[in-house]
């Protein structure tokens, strides 16, 4: 089964963007190959949903984070040879001899560059085989126990065929006579051609490996630890959001019989930062890769779903409250067809006046209870909402965050009580702006 996200949900928890500096992609958007990039971009498309292929994906990254490898190879030489093994010559032998012939007196006669860089893409991917043996042949004594040994024993299998046995017996030169280059040439792009693509694709797994585990290491990320269990048990320690410097963490626990976190607290306390924190952390957990927590188990889930930045929408006529109500009855569709998702709303119904926004509030929080197979969690200003449904529903945490007073200037450690806010600061932080005095200092001529 597929994971489920939707866009809406993708750019409310910032996850994609290669050109976006502050997206979540981009923290592990170190990739040397071109190919490693693509493969960054699948994984991050298509987060997984069985456990066992999570935790298998996370060995392989704990593997390499713990052992520090390297890439072996230069962006430049990877790139120069992947470009010269694309360009795949005619299959037959006197053919691509003709060719070649054809090439060298192109560069004889008109100085044609064709030729000098077929030779250059030649030695650099002769040396590029050496150095991915070499490799690899270290590689395997290091991982012999581990859930990468099948890729390095895939990579030599191929790297050691006696077909390669030219390139690892002769070494690597500088410069080939030309009847050594066209016979080496058409070994390389095309009788070694099949092998070599595979063996490039065990290289981008390589550089992802490589590159997503030494963000792990030096941003101090930790590995999640999925299950297949029935019942819903999500036990985060010390969360915090990857893009964010010196963010505060939290711990966050929801299960089948306390599934639903309503959270509360003042503007700019924090509420909707520990929201996206927590959904960057599943949806990375889903792909296996380090995380910015202190620890984590998780029961595997379908997908998840936010609402936590709705635009009005005025293409289709919808006003800002609106464009929230067809949001939530979207998400509540995809809950009421069984699957076990996480949801999360911010501000429920902020579109609205206070009334309506109360009543809309405990209604749809009350509804969405009463479904144990998701987790739900819900923010809002309205403390009123909370302490109706404290009464109402037994499955419910209710954590806020919380607001500390310095004088008449407030202050936000970002850090969860349990309770409900009672926090109420928006005069106060209106008349810190002076935006009253500067109102009534408007002078009319």
């Amino acid at each position: 089964m597929k994971f489920v996200i939707d866009k809406q949900t993708l750019e409310d928890l910032n996850i994609l963007g290669r050109y976006k500096t502050n997206s979540v992609f981009n923290v592990y958007n170190h990739t040397v190959t071109r190919g490693g990039g693509l493969v960054l971009e699948r994984m991050f498309l298509d987060p997984l949903t069985d456990a066992g292929q999570i935790n298998f994906r996370r060995d392989i990254f704990e593997f390499f984070q713990k052992s520090k490898f390297g890439f072996p190879l230069s962006k430049e030489e990877f790139e120069l040879s992947e470009r010269y093994l694309g360009n795949t010559d005619n299959k037959n032998m006197i053919a691509s001899y003709l060719n070649n012939i054809k090439r060298k007196a192109a560069k004889l006669i008109a100085n044609d560059q064709e030729f000098d860089l077929l030779q250059e893409g030649l030695t650099t991917t002769i040396s590029v085989i050496i150095k991915l043996e070499a490799f690899m042949g270290v590689l395997q004594d290091v991982a012999k126990s581990s859930a990468y040994r099948e890729q390095v024993e895939n990579a030599l299998k191929i790297l050691r065929n006696k077909r390669f046995n030219w390139i690892l017996t002769g070494g690597k030169r500088e410069k080939y006579k030309f009847w050594q280059f066209a016979f080496y040439d058409h070994k390389l792009r095309y009788t070694l051609s099949e092998s070599l693509s595979e063996l490039m694709k065990i290289v981008h797994d390589l550089d992802v490996y490589i590159a997503v585990s030494a963000i792990g290491a030096r941003r101090g990320f930790v590995y999640a630890s999925a299950n297949d269990e029935e019942e819903i048990n999500i036990d985060i320690k010390g969360v915090y959001h990857p893009c964010i410097p010196d963010a505060v963490s939290n711990d966050i626990h929801l299960d089948k019989h306390s599934n639903v976190l309503f959270l509360t607290g003042a503007n700019m306390a924090g509420k909707s930062t520990l929201m996206k924190s927590f959904g960057v952390s599943l949806y990375l957990a889903h792909m296996g890769f380090p995380l910015a927590v202190k620890s984590m188990t998780f029961t595997v889930q379908d997908g998840i779903y936010t609402s936590i930045n709705v635009p009005d929408d005025l293409n289709m006529g919808y006003s800002h409250f609106y464009a929230e109500v067809v949001r939530v009855k979207k998400i509540a569709t995809e809950v009421a067809s069984g699957k076990n998702l996480i949801v999360m709303f911010d501000e429920l119904f902020k579109g609205t006046n206070v009334k309506d926004a109360y009543d809309a509030t405990v209604a749809v929080t009350e509804a969405f209870s009463k479904i144990h197979e998701c987790v739900f969690i819900v923010s809002t200003h309205i403390m009123e909402a909370g302490l109706t449904l404290k009464e109402r529903c037994k499955n419910i945490k209710f954590k806020y965050l919380p607001t500390k007073m310095n004088g008449s200037v407030p202050t936000y450690p970002y850090v969860l009580d349990e309770g409900i806010s009672n926090d109420r600061h928006g005069m106060m932080i209106i008349n810190n702006e002076k935006i009253i005095e500067i109102i009534r200092g408007y002078k009319i001529v």
